[in-house]
């Protein structure tokens, strides 16, 4: 048995691929055959499981998956993958987050037949003692966050299409109908109407659809969950400000309206001019921030500046308004200021609590049908 550890930087981040194989053996066609493949580590925290059934055999397979244990011979034990019937050979794979660090885990790919199962070779990895888990929200996107002074964001834009509770947020692409929406409309959009746009940048919301709000009297007290996940919400604009004075703004320019600051939005914006036009000045993500400019939808339904700027809601409002933060292409600066609340403009989520994303105490374990990485 052999092991083999990969690294390959993917847009900005570091992607392990720790795999485990062993050798196969050459079954005769009319029996059923499996093995275990490789495992794969995506960063931290999210694994993938693969398998194969190398041949059918006679009998209908009526399931298959895997079986995982912290315990040898997981399929006694184990926490069971089920994949359903199959009538072909080939490759299956089932990816799960959120397991324990420091912890040694088995697994064991199986198919069953009505009168017998069959198992490929049992492969065991190890965690890391200290893993940084990523954040999925409820269409199973995947989030990393980011420790910045004594706060953790989300080091991606929000592209959740529903809330938490499971409701729908209204999905709007024509232009006139944008146009003709009330203060208080809930909607989203991706730039363009364009999926894959928003699958790198994130969708666009109006600020009641961020707040998961109908009207004035919804607005309470307090940190707002809104789109956010469970155990995430909205920022207010106090909270922009205690990241703006840790990267280096007084409070005096915090508290200031427009451009402020001097070197703040850079250390907020993916470096380089892969996202970003031409110069990007003063981009660094010091921070971890990595903010794309994925521009905005304004009050017209017309979409403006995808690659040379940004906006960023907050829970705060000040009259029909309310308080966003801007990042352009051509200044390090980041700009405060109101917007109209029914325009479509980028979400961040803010950890509750300011707690540390840092890992050590059992969680409990999801099974993702696929995963998507920034």
């Amino acid at each position: 048995m052999m092991d083999r550890v990969k690294v390959i930087i993917q847009t900005g981040i570091v992607v392990i691929l720790f795999s485990v194989s062993g050798c196969r053996k050459i079954e005769p066609e009319n029996i059923l055959a499996i093995t275990t493949d490789d495992i794969e580590i995506f960063s931290e925290g999210i694994y993938t499981f693969k398998g194969t059934i190398v041949s059918i055999g006679k009998e209908e397979i009526n399931e298959h998956g895997f079986y995982w244990s912290e315990s040898v011979n997981p399929e006694i034990d184990g926490i069971l993958i089920r994949l359903g019937p199959r009538n072909s050979t080939g490759s299956f794979s089932s990816t799960v987050y959120d397991i324990l660090p420091g912890t040694t885990y088995y697994v064991r790919a199986f198919a069953r037949t009505s009168s017998i199962p069959y198992y490929g070779d049992e492969i065991s990895f190890t965690t890391p003692d200290t893993l940084i888990f990523p954040i999925v929200d409820i269409d199973q996107n995947i989030y990393y966050p980011v420790n910045i002074g004594d706060q953790t964001w989300m080091a991606d834009n929000l592209k959740v299409t529903r809330y938490p509770d499971g409701s729908i947020i209204p999905q709007v692409e024509d232009r006139l109908t944008w146009f003709s929406f009330s203060l208080y409309t809930r909607a989203y959009c991706w730039y363009d109407n364009y999926g894959a746009i928003g699958a790198t940048y994130g969708g666009l919301y109006t600020w009641p659809a961020a707040m998961n709000i109908y009207s004035e009297s919804d607005i309470k007290p307090g940190s707002v969950q809104g789109v956010c996940p469970d155990g995430w919400h909205l920022p207010g604009d106090s909270e922009w400000q205690q990241l703006e004075m840790f990267l280096g703004m007084s409070l005096a320019e915090a508290d200031g309206e427009e451009w402020r600051g001097e070197d703040e939005g850079g250390k907020m914006k993916h470096e380089g001019i892969q996202w970003w036009t031409n110069p990007n000045t003063g981009s660094t993500n010091e921070s971890g921030f990595r903010a794309l400019p994925s521009g905005w939808r304004d009050g017209a339904g017309y979409f403006r500046n995808l690659g040379t700027s940004t906006r960023f809601w907050s829970s705060s409002k000040r009259g029909d308004y309310a308080w966003v933060r801007q990042l352009d292409y051509n200044s390090s600066r980041i700009y405060r200021g109101t917007n109209g609340l029914y325009e479509g403009i980028s979400v961040r989520c803010i950890k509750d609590n300011n707690s540390s994303f840092k890992q050590t105490s059992p969680r409990r374990v999801t099974i993702l049908t696929s995963v998507r990485l920034p």
